[in-house]
C-alpha cells in the first residue's frame, strides 16, 4: 500500500504540477490501484470538461472579436459619413438662409414696385379726369369760336350796309354842290372806316376758321390721348395685380422657406448630435475590442491541445454555439479528451 500510495501522489502531483503551468492536457493514464480507478476517471472528466470549456470561451471570444471589429470598422465609417452628412446639412442651411434672405428681399422689392404702381394708377387717374376737362374747355372754345364768328358775321354786314350808306350820302353831297362838300368828306371817311371794318372783320373770321379746325384737331388729339390713358389704366391695374400675386406668392415662399430652414436646422442639430454618439459609440467599440483581444490572450496562455500547433491553425472565426455544454454529472468518463496523442 506504501508503494501504491506513492505511485498515487505521484501521478496526481505531476499532473497537478501541469495543471498549475496551465496546461490543460494533463490526464492520468498511469496504471493505479482500481480503489483509485474513480478518482483518476474524474480528475479526467473534470480536465475535459474544463478544456472544452475553455475551447468553447475561446471560440466565442474569437467570434466576439471578429464581430466586435467589424462593428468598430462599421461605426468608424458610419461616423465618417455622419460627420460629411453634417457638412452637407450644414452647406444646405446656410443656402437655405440665403435663399430665404433673398425671397424675403424679393418679397419686399415686389411689394415696394405695387406701391409705386397704385401711386402710378391714381397719377393716371387724375390725368384722366385732365384730359377730360380739357376736351371740355376746347368744346367751350370751339363754341366761342362759333359765336365770335356769328359776331363778325354781323360787323362784316354792318360795315356793307354802312358802306352803301356812306356811298349814298356821297351821291346826295354831290348833289348839294358846294354846300355838301363838307359833308362827301365825312361820307369819304366813313366809307373807308366801313371798309377797314369789313376787312378786319373778314381777317378775324379767318383766324376763327383756323382756330376752330385747330381746335378740333386738338379735341382729336386729346381724345386719343384719353384713350391711350385708359389702355395704360387697364395695363397698370393688370400688372398691379400680377405684382400682387408676385408679392403673395414670394411671401408664402419666404414663410415656407424660413420653416425649410428651421428643419434643416434641427436635421443639422440632431446629425451633429448623431456624430458625436456614433463617436462615442466608435470609441467604445474599439475598447471592447481590446478587451476581448486581451482575454483571447489569457485563453490563449492555456494549452488545450496537445498538439498547440494544429489548434494555432484553427480558424476560430465561427457562429456562437447555441447549445450549452453538458452538465458534468452527465459526461462519460473520457468524453473530453479532443486530439489526444496517438
Amino acid at each position: 500500500m506504501p508503494l501504491n500510495s506513492g505511485l498515487v501522489c505521484e501521478s496526481f502531483g505531476k499532473a497537478m504540477a501541469e495543471v498549475a503551468d496551465r496546461n490543460l492536457t494533463s490526464e492520468i493514464n498511469t496504471a493505479l490501484p482500481e480503489a483509485y480507478h474513480p478518482l483518476r476517471a474524474d480528475f479526467n472528466n473534470a480536465m475535459g470538461t474544463l478544456r472544452q470549456s475553455l475551447q468553447s470561451v475561446a471560440q466565442v471570444t474569437a467570434s466576439i472579436d471578429v464581430a466586435i471589429r467589424e462593428i468598430s470598422c462599421a461605426t468608424d465609417d458610419l461616423s465618417r459619413r455622419t460627420l460629411q452628412q453634417a457638412a452637407s446639412v450644414e452647406k444646405s442651411a446656410a443656402a437655405l438662409d440665403q435663399i430665404t434672405a433673398t425671397v424675403r428681399s424679393t418679397a419686399q422689392r415686389a411689394e415696394e414696385v405695387g406701391m409705386l404702381v397704385d401711386r402710378s394708377k391714381t397719377g393716371i387717374e387724375q390725368s384722366e379726369t385732365i384730359v377730360h376737362q380739357a376736351i371740355a374747355s376746347m368744346g367751350a372754345i370751339e363754341q366761342s369760336s362759333g359765336s365770335i364768328g356769328s359776331i363778325t358775321d354781323v360787323m362784316d354786314e354792318v360795315a356793307f350796309q354802312t358802306n352803301i350808306l356812306a356811298l349814298n350820302a356821297g351821291v346826295e353831297a354831290a348833289r348839294a354842290g358846294d354846300a355838301g362838300k363838307g359833308f362827301a368828306v365825312i361820307a369819304a371817311e366813313v366809307r373807308v372806316l366801313a371798309q377797314r371794318s369789313a376787312d378786319a372783320a373778314r381777317e378775324i373770321k379767318a383766324l376763327i376758321a383756323k382756330s376752330r379746325e385747330e381746335v378740333r384737331s386738338g379735341v382729336a388729339l386729346v381724345g386719343e390721348t384719353g384713350k391711350a390713358l385708359k389702355t395704360i389704366i387697364t395695363d397698370v391695374a393688370e400688372i398691379n395685380r400680377h405684382i400682387s400675386v408676385i408679392v403673395e406668392a414670394s411671401t408664402e415662399q419666404a414663410a415656407a422657406l424660413q420653416d425649410v430652414n428651421a428643419a434643416v436646422s434641427t436635421i443639422d442639430h440632431n446629425t451633429q448630435q448623431n456624430a458625436a454618439m456614433v463617436e462615442q459609440t466608435s470609441a467604445a467599440g474599439r475598447s471592447l475590442a481590446t478587451e476581448a483581444e486581451q482575454l483571447n490572450t489569457l485563453i490563449e496562455s492555456f494549452t488545450l491541445q496537445a498538439n498547440p500547433e494544429a489548434w494555432a491553425g484553427k480558424d476560430t472565426r465561427h457562429p456562437i454555439p447555441t447549445q450549452p455544454v453538458a452538465a458534468l454529472d452527465t459526461v462519460p468518463s473520457g468524453a473530453y479528451r479532443l486530439e489526444t496523442a496517438q
